[in-house]
């Protein structure tokens, strides 16, 4: 009887019939084996809860097969090679990338460069929400617009607060109050108050 430990397997199904979030797996050097319904490790895992990962369909895993039975099979993690290499900018001399991107683009980038620490967040559209650690700062980007809403209040607090942009809207449904302390200046070729 044969023992197995670990193996390469090609997954095939991501649909559980169970929703045990389990995923089902071809194994290339058993060609005539079975498909098996495989669970996936994750580092933390409960009761509703937990870092909910799953590979996709033909990405390839390390599989683990408890006491060497093909039928308590376990993925790992899953696996680069030369027909599926890990993104763009990873590794390096000096490591400074950690990345995690989903199947459409969507991703989320740690960059530890000296002096130039920051966390990139970036949809598949790469409209950019940028949180820069080296600068105290943070930068939102997009290549046409921003909308920031809340059904609550929303409040910009800072030493100087600037806007600058070709024109500029104010408007108020019922009322506007603008207090400039000890001055206020306003500044305009024109000026019309209705």
């Amino acid at each position: 009887m044969n023992s197995y430990n670990l193996m390469s397997a090609l997954v095939i199904d991501v649909n559980d019939p169970d929703n045990l979030g389990r995923v089902k797996i071809a194994l290339p050097a058993l060609p005539e084996g079975p498909e098996l319904w495989a669970r996936v490790v994750s580092p933390i895992a409960g009761e509703d809860r937990g870092l909910c990962l799953l590979p996709e369909i033909e990405d390839e895993v390390l599989v683990a097969f408890t006491q060497g039975e093909l039928s308590s099979a376990y993925i790992l993690g899953g696996l680069w090679g030369k027909q599926k290499p890990p993104p763009e900018g990873l590794g390096g001399s000096e490591n400074n990338l950690k990345m995690w991107r989903t199947r459409s683009g969507n991703t989320m980038t740690f960059d530890d460069k000296d002096g130039e620490e920051k966390i990139i967040i970036t949809d598949k559209e790469e409209n950019t929400i940028m949180i820069e650690t080296s600068e105290n700062r943070i930068t939102v980007k997009a290549k046409k617009k921003i909308v920031i809403q809340a059904d609550g209040d929303v409040a910009i607090n800072g030493g100087t607060i600037k806007m600058k942009a070709d024109t500029i809207e104010i408007t108020a449904d019922s009322s506007m109050t603008l207090d400039g302390g000890s001055t206020a200046d306003l500044k305009a070729g024109t000026v019309n108050i209705n």
